[in-house]
């Protein structure tokens, strides 16, 4: 059987590296929920204190102790909820785990001086570095959609700060990965195993999301347009027509849903009415 410190620090330096960690997951099948877990925690620690010294004896020593945890696991005794309890109670093993979260995946204190930069600072592949390695960690299709088009959002905010600052060319390439990135969630929405109730809260989700960026984009094309490049408002206004198209029809598909599960049992559709 694999150890499973190899395991987690191939996990961790995929992660790091910025390479894809769904790819080293697959080659440990039977230790993939664990390690999910145990990257989703240190995710989650390395929001909660400020980054340690990047000592390598401390990071071994968390690092056993994020395996620790996975032993216990593994015997019955841990629970999401368990440990968060544990962890409130001794901040010093929470400090020790959020060492292993910072030092190998590149997060903690510089997230936040991370969250405003733009393409062409120092910090921005740290940004979205973060986001790949939460969009690998969110393996529901559902919640993964989602959080595709906060990110993308992102990518329209920043769009914005370029072309006001006259970054003409690389506001536009960040609409293009905005349309991308609406065309990645939507397959991910098709994938996703969604009820018929449920289904209607998220087609208000993507609608609330669609009329944000519409309106954002709609305000850059005229932008550029009144600015004389009407190459580029032509290119925006191409990206948000086929983003809305993507939204609008997976919208309507899951209101279908929505209306299914909402009618009830006893009333056949087209009746009632």
């Amino acid at each position: 059987m694999p150890d499973r410190a190899r395991i987690l620090d191939d996990c961790l330096k995929a992660l790091k590296e910025q390479r894809n960690l769904v790819q080293v997951l697959r080659r440990f099948p039977r230790q993939r929920d664990e390690m999910v877990s145990l990257l989703r925690l240190s995710v989650q620690l390395s929001e909660l204190s400020p980054a340690p010294a990047a000592d390598p004896a401390f990071r071994l020593k968390a690092r056993n102790r994020m395996l620790g945890l996975a032993a216990e696991r593994r015997a019955g005794r841990w629970s999401p909820s368990g440990v968060a309890r544990r962890l409130a109670a001794r901040p010093g093993l929470r400090l020790a785990l959020s060492g292993v979260a910072v030092a190998a995946l590149a997060i903690g204190g510089l997230t936040t001086a991370a969250a405003g930069s733009l393409p062409g600072q120092p910090l921005y592949g740290y940004k979205t570095g973060l986001e790949e390695v939460r969009l690998a960690l969110t393996l529901d299709p559902n919640a993964n959609a989602q959080l595709r088009l906060s990110f993308a959002q992102r990518r329209l905010d920043e769009a914005k700060q370029l072309i006001a600052r006259g970054q003409v060319a690389e506001g536009v390439s960040l609409v293009d990965q905005y349309d991308r990135a609406v065309g990645q969630a939507d397959k991910s929405l098709a994938a996703a195993a969604i009820d018929d109730r449920a289904a209607a809260a998220t087609a208000r989700y993507l609608g609330d999301r669609q009329a944000q960026a519409d309106a954002q984009l709609q305000a850059l094309a005229g932008t550029l347009e009144s600015g004389g490049d009407s190459q580029a408002a032509r290119e925006v206004a191409r990206a948000r027509s086929h983003s809305d198209g993507a939204l609008a029809a997976r919208q309507e598909k899951l209101r279908a849903r929505g209306d299914t599960g909402a009618r009830p049992a006893d009333q056949p559709s087209g009746q009632g009415r």
